[in-house]
């Protein structure tokens, strides 16, 4: 066909696609015509050659302010007609019978990263993985007054969102320290996981990116809402190894029952003796400790999965850390297991 042809053809689906939304609103017994076809949205019509096209997967980690969420096949329009209004309907795959979120993009397919990161949380939270919608594209071809709303198709999007902003430290907040953030959990490698030792009740607890509640505090299943419910565990009141993941947004806990000190200061390599964990103190003891001249280390759970050692009793380390040189005597000993480098002893004279 000739170029003329077309843009005649062009010209007279938009003239119809006006008239419909004139008729339609009229008239319940109008039917809109055989080609173009109409859509589920109202008065949507489709245009020969003007489609939408699905992009690649968008990391919103790395997409700056705007996104790529498709691609336009335009043909050209008619004399003094522009594509106005582009926008969105999606739909998350997985979420049988949830409302679809509309979204404006530029004409080119660019949505605002804020926006879209937002709807990913509104279906799934804050959790690191690649989300697939179904997403319906509508734009208008508006010329002075009149506007015809043109269905583009609909195209498969798939977007992997942004992750929680990463620090060094996380701060425990609950029932267990009067809500006072002092319990520190470390990411050494600033890799959104972290890891630090303390004592936990059933009360409830959050994990805060500030030792105080001005930054982000991560409540039950991760919210970061204002008013977000505690986390709560199923797990008994006690001492744990407590791991976060900001990347995939959970935590483990490896509860640690018992911790001991070792060595042949104390008479055996082969057999700690115990400490009690006093909760007033945040720590671990034992009075009346006879010591020898010789090396020490702490453990937990009466194995060597998770130990204490250093040369400095003040940063401890459960990295290979040193056996603890002790001088003969009779000593109280404390332990206060924080995270890796953290943890501080003391080998009180009695």
């Amino acid at each position: 066909l000739s170029q003329k042809t077309v843009m005649k053809k062009l010209s007279l689906y938009i003239t119809l696609a006006l008239v419909s939304l004139v008729f339609g609103a009229c008239s319940d017994e109008y039917e809109p015509w055989g080609n173009p076809q109409a859509y589920p949205e109202e008065g949507a019509v489709t245009i020969p050659g003007m489609k939408a096209n699905a992009v690649a997967t968008q990391d919103l980690g790395t997409a700056g302010e705007q996104v790529s969420l498709f691609t336009l096949t335009a043909a050209t329009l008619p004399e003094g007609y522009t594509l106005q209004n582009a926008r969105m309907e999606l739909r998350p795959v997985m979420l049988d019978g949830a409302t679809p979120t509309t979204i404006s993009t530029t004409i080119d397919g660019k949505a605002s990263t804020a926006e879209v990161q937002a709807m990913i949380e509104k279906y799934y939270g804050k959790r690191v993985e690649a989300r697939n919608f179904s997403a319906h594209v509508y734009v208008n071809a508006v010329k002075g007054s009149q506007a015809a709303l043109i269905d583009a198709g609909t195209i498969a999007v798939t977007v992997i969102p942004k992750a929680p902003a990463l620090t060094e430290y996380l701060y425990m907040a609950g029932d267990a320290n009067s809500w006072n953030h002092s319990d520190i959990l470390h990411s050494p490698a600033f890799d959104g996981k972290y890891l630090g030792y303390m004592y936990l009740t059933q009360n409830g607890f959050k994990f805060c990116t500030q030792p105080n509640w001005n930054g982000t505090n991560y409540g039950k299943d991760f919210s970061t809402a204002s008013d977000a419910a505690n986390i709560t565990m199923t797990e008994p009141d006690g001492f744990y190894k407590v791991e976060v993941n900001l990347l995939t947004l959970s935590y483990t806990l490896t509860p640690i029952t018992r911790i001991g000190i070792i060595g042949d200061a104390t008479g055996s390599w082969d057999n700690d003796i115990a400490m009690t964990y006093d909760p007033t103190a945040h720590g671990w003891s034992v009075q009346h400790v006879t010591l020898v001249n010789g090396e020490m280390k702490f453990r937990a759970n009466s194995e060597w999965k998770i130990s204490w050692g250093g040369t400095d009793l003040d940063h401890l380390t459960s990295n290979n850390g040193a056996n603890i040189k002790v001088t003969a005597g009779k000593y109280t000993i404390k332990l206060k297991p924080s995270y890796d480098g953290n943890t501080k002893a003391e080998l009180i004279k009695e």
